[in-house]
């Protein structure tokens, strides 16, 4: 249950499947005229009435405005966010998809059951095609990877608490900032058995063996000069990190990336973007890299930790 990134490596080569599988299918907008701007990516925006829309079709009821779903809204916000930071990272860089490849990626959007008639599928063509040029490689991609590969040049030292619950790791960091010692915490309440015994420990390793929301949060907080980062999701629950120790190394060369090519430049994008998010929907946490909806109030989950 450590976040290692074997233990659910996804090949470069499927991402495009998952974002249309995952994406295109699910999130499906309506058009919407509003000019009230709830997310931007450097000259890139979400319309408010857009995010509620999407909102609707992944909660499959009608909502406004004032009721919409904070965690939902924060998830539609948040894959907005990651996959236009990679569209304006790549076209810094001159890659951006020029007709057949917007062809090609609209083909295998509606193959994989996408209305060809949906008024968002330009967007959604948009993201596939970038990660179809990713996929590919290029002088671009090389040059958009060259440019910030010093930002992944670290082998890391960290421990974690590992929770179910994203209240559950609030409430960790909030014992953390009350005093609370972080290994007896791990090894009291974290559910990866592995390390929790060892108080939290995960050892030193490079950059490219952890799942990448967990290196993303670590090199968010890198960036910030934080030591203590959550929560992080994972598919294996939240995280709450200790950044131990930091040890420069040589990044990987672009041409040994592999199938690890599309989560280092999803990383790097993260972190090179400027990102703005209308409050109701959400907060872009520039350290953990993600955009999180408002916390719910810390007594339960302290109580479910024992504390």
């Amino acid at each position: 249950m450590t976040p290692h990134a074997r233990s659910r490596r996804v090949p470069a080569a499927s991402v495009p499947r998952l974002l249309a599988v995952g994406l295109a299918v699910g999130l499906v907008a309506a058009a919407c005229g509003s000019s009230v701007t709830a997310v931007r990516v450097w000259e890139s925006t979400l319309d408010r009435d857009e995010v509620v829309a999407l909102v609707a079709e992944a909660t499959g009821g009608p909502v406004d405005v004032d009721s919409v779903d904070a965690a939902t809204a924060a998830g539609v916000v948040d894959r907005f966010v990651r996959y236009e930071a990679l569209v304006d990272l790549l076209a810094e860089h001159g890659v951006v998809a020029d007709a057949d490849a917007r062809t090609s990626a609209r083909d295998r959007l509606i193959a994989a059951g996408m209305d060809a008639g949906d008024p968002s599928l330009p967007r959604f063509i948009g993201w596939q095609a970038t990660l179809d040029l990713v996929e590919a490689g290029g002088p671009g991609v090389r040059a958009a990877y060259e440019a910030h590969a010093q930002l992944l040049g670290h082998e890391l030292c960290t421990s974690h608490v590992l929770v179910s619950y994203e209240d559950d790791a609030h409430a960790v960091l909030h014992l953390l900032e009350s005093g609370e010692d972080f290994g007896d915490l791990a090894r009291t309440v974290s559910q990866d058995p592995g390390s929790g015994s060892t108080g939290g420990s995960l050892g030193c390793v490079p950059l490219g063996q952890f799942v990448p929301t967990f290196e993303r949060a670590v090199l968010g907080a890198l960036a910030a000069g934080a030591s203590l980062v959550g929560p992080v999701p994972s598919q294996f629950g939240f995280h709450v990190i200790r950044i131990d120790e930091v040890r420069p190394v040589e990044p990987t060369v672009f041409d040994d990336l592999g199938r690890r090519l599309s989560a280092a430049l999803l990383q790097v994008a993260g972190l090179t973007r400027d990102v703005e998010v209308e409050a109701r929907f959400g907060t872009w946490d520039a350290v953990v890299g993600r955009v999180t909806p408002p916390a719910g109030p810390l007594a339960p989950a302290l109580a479910r930790l024992g504390s």
